[in-house]
């Protein structure tokens, strides 16, 4: 509470001479922010990211993005991790940190070569990142090609639909920062915007206020104006509105998928999926399953056309997908996801594993209740990105493509699956085998694993 009462202290606060003072006490946690990681040996380049190089800084809002590339020296590595671990305690939050913000060379390669979301990022930071320390480690990345930039701009969308989706719904921390609300509209839009445009253009670009001028559209314009004013207040209508755009331009890029797809796909490579039946028959006699039905029957009553329950190897194997299925034109409100998402947290309050609560709006299932960080990479799932779910659902084609050979067949390496329990394992290692094989083979009950 404490943070929402001072963020919005800030941003009201926020007008000349005022606002020089706040972007200088930015300045000045860059520079010592720089002389910690400085004292750390084995650094090969520190670079500043996002939002504080292109000068988009809204304090109370902006966050001070550091990625660190460091040495092979397991050692040096721990102590540079430890002094980004300091500096966000230090920064109270405003310097972020996640251990994927680290990485050696071999990694940042990886990434390259692999990770979608991972490239779009690295492909700005080639452009815009400010380097205060080392050498230039991006500079010996390849050029992107056509496919990589298509893939990567898809998965920055999903960063996007999951970033909305937890501070908008799930996180309910979030739901009275009203600064937050605005911010995380404003930027899902901007970015995503972006995205398509990098996509179907071939051109990037990465400012927020850019994109929102470029396409001036009516959304656009209100999130322009909302973004000037210094006491920010709550407009649901405009939430609603970056809600729909947002489930509208995952719907236009994935009807010319077929086309123009724009994730490589494996054609010679078929795809079947061994149901949990016996596992989901059993959750959907427990009372939680009927309680959300009761609730969905009541409450989304021309919102909710039917309810799957399905299994699915992209998630841990004791995690079920409950997919309520709706269309664009009756597409629910956000309070009502949200008043859903507070029941699926009372429900299953105390439970190892909560399952998973999904909007499908025609061949795309779009998560409400993200797991963050790993719903970045997973993000909205389609049928060329969670093929196994929407067999399940009688979806048809499905595809095996780059995203789905490396979430699944290099579970090794992917940081998604790093504390995987052996049963998982086990799953993973038969449809990598299956997948060699030529024809991928999805064991979702868990029966079948432990024999």
């Amino acid at each position: 509470m404490w943070k929402t009462k001072v963020r919005y202290f800030l941003v009201r606060s926020s007008f000349p001479p005022v606002l020089t003072v706040y972007r200088w006490l930015y300045r000045v946690l860059i520079r010592v922010s720089a002389f910690v990681f400085a004292r750390c040996r084995g650094i090969v380049a520190l670079y500043l990211c996002r939002g504080c190089t292109k000068g988009e800084i809204t304090p109370g809002v902006s966050d001070i993005d550091f990625i660190l590339v460091v040495g092979p020296d397991v050692r040096l590595r721990r102590r540079a991790e430890a002094a980004f671990r300091y500096l966000r305690v230090f920064s109270l939050g405003l310097i972020p940190y996640h251990p994927s913000f680290v990485m050696n060379e071999e990694e940042l390669n990886y990434r390259w070569r692999t990770i979608p979301f991972w490239r779009y990022r690295l492909q700005e930071g080639k452009q815009n990142w400010l380097l205060l320390q080392g050498r230039d480690a991006l500079a010996a990345l390849p050029a992107i090609t056509d496919m990589e930039r298509m893939a990567s701009c898809f998965g920055e969308m999903n960063y996007w639909w999951a970033q909305f989706a937890e501070f908008l719904v799930q996180n309910e921390n979030w739901r009275a920062d009203i600064v937050l609300r605005q911010s995380i509209c404003l930027k899902a839009v901007a970015e995503v915007l972006n995205a398509l445009y990098g996509l179907r253009r071939g051109e990037f670009c990465y400012s927020r206020m850019e994109a929102l001028r470029r396409e001036d559209t009516a959304l656009c314009r209100k999130l322009l104006k909302g973004a000037e004013q210094r006491v920010p207040r709550r407009d649901k209508a405009v939430e609603e509105e970056a809600f729909r755009f947002l489930v509208e331009s995952f719907l236009d890029l994935w009807s010319t998928f077929r086309d123009r797809p724009f994730l490589p796909v494996y054609g010679d490579v078929e795809q079947s999926v061994e149901p949990a039946g016996e596992a989901i028959l059993r959750e959907k006699g427990e009372a939680p399953f009927g309680e959300v039905c009761r609730h969905l029957a009541e409450e989304w009553s021309g919102n909710c056309r039917t309810v799957h329950l399905v299994k699915s190897a992209f998630y841990q194997i004791e995690e079920s997908l409950l997919v309520i299925d709706t269309d664009l034109a009756s597409l629910p409100s956000l309070d009502q996801i949200e008043r859903l998402v507070d029941l699926r947290r009372r429900i299953y309050a105390g439970q190892a594993a909560s399952t998973r609560f999904f909007l499908r709006i025609g061949p795309l299932a779009f998560p409400i209740t993200p797991e963050v960080p790993r719903d970045f990479h997973r993000g909205v799932l389609t049928p060329a990105t969670a093929p196994d779910v929407f067999l399940q659902l009688g979806e048809t084609p499905v595809y095996w493509t780059s995203h789905t050979r490396w979430y699944l067949t290099d579970w090794q390496r992917n940081r998604q699956w790093l504390m995987a329990g052996p049963l998982k394992r086990a799953q993973l290692e038969m449809i990598s085998r299956s997948a060699s094989a030529g024809h991928v083979r999805y064991p979702l009950d868990s029966r079948s694993l432990s024999t």
